[in-house]
C-alpha cells in the first residue's frame, strides 16, 4: 500500500472511529495505538491526526498531544446553531427539490446524517455543502445519544424529510429542540 493510501485509508477509518464516538470527549488519541490497531506506520496517522485538527474533529496541545474535544453546553448549542444557518441556507438557494433515498436499516444517526447530507446537496454553493458535512461529523456522536434524550426521532426526520413548504419551520424546530438538552446530550456522550 502506497504511503497516500495508507494515509486515506488511516483517515477514513479514524474520522468514522471518531463519528461514532468511540473514544470518550477529552481523551487522548496517540499515534502509537492508532497506527498499531488501524495496520500503518506511525507517520500517516499523525498526518491523518493533523488533517483531523483541521476539522475540528481533534485538538492538539503542546505537550498533551491529540485529544477528543470535550464540547461545553454553550459550544454545543453554537454548533446546532450553525448548522440550522448552513441547512437554511441552503434550503433557501436550492436549485432542485429535496430527494431522500433513506434505508430502512440505517441507525437514527446515520439516517440524520444522510438527510442533511441531502439538503446540503440541494445548494448550488459548494462551500455550503462542504460546511453542512464538517459540522453534521461533529455532531454526529451527539446524534447517536439524541434517542436517549429525544422521543420521537424517527417521525421528526420523516416530517422533515416530506415538507415541501415548511421545511424551513421544520429545520429551525429541529434544531431549537436540541439547543435546549445540550446538557443532558454532553451528560450522554461523555458517560462511560
Amino acid at each position: 500500500m502506497s504511503p497516500i493510501q495508507a494515509m486515506e485509508r488511516g483517515y477514513a477509518t479514524l474520522k468514522q472511529m471518531l463519528r461514532e464516538g468511540r473514544y470518550p470527549p477529552g481523551s487522548r488519541l496517540e499515534a502509537n495505538r492508532i497506527a498499531e490497531e488501524l495496520g500503518v506506520s506511525m507517520t500517516p496517522v499523525r498526518d491523518v491526526l493533523h488533517r483531523l485538527v483541521g476539522e475540528h474533529l481533534v485538538e492538539a496541545s503542546a505537550g498533551e498531544g491529540f485529544h477528543v474535544p470535550r464540547l461545553s453546553e454553550a459550544s454545543l448549542r453554537d454548533l446546532y446553531e450553525w448548522h440550522s444557518a448552513l441547512v437554511l441556507m441552503a434550503v433557501r438557494t436550492a436549485r432542485h427539490p429535496l430527494v431522500v433515498d433513506e434505508p430502512d436499516d440505517a441507525s437514527i444517526a446515520a439516517r440524520t446524517a444522510l438527510l442533511f447530507e441531502r439538503i446540503g446537496e440541494m445548494a448550488p454553493n459548494r462551500e455550503i455543502r462542504l460546511a453542512i458535512s464538517s459540522v453534521g461529523d461533529r455532531l454526529h456522536p451527539f446524534r447517536i445519544v439524541e434517542s436517549e434524550v429525544l422521543e420521537p426521532l424517527i417521525g421528526e426526520l420523516d416530517e422533515l424529510a416530506e415538507i415541501d413548504n415548511g421545511l424551513q419551520q421544520a429545520i429551525r424546530r429541529y434544531h431549537l429542540r436540541r439547543m435546549k438538552v445540550v446538557a443532558e446530550l454532553i451528560r450522554r456522550r461523555e458517560a462511560p
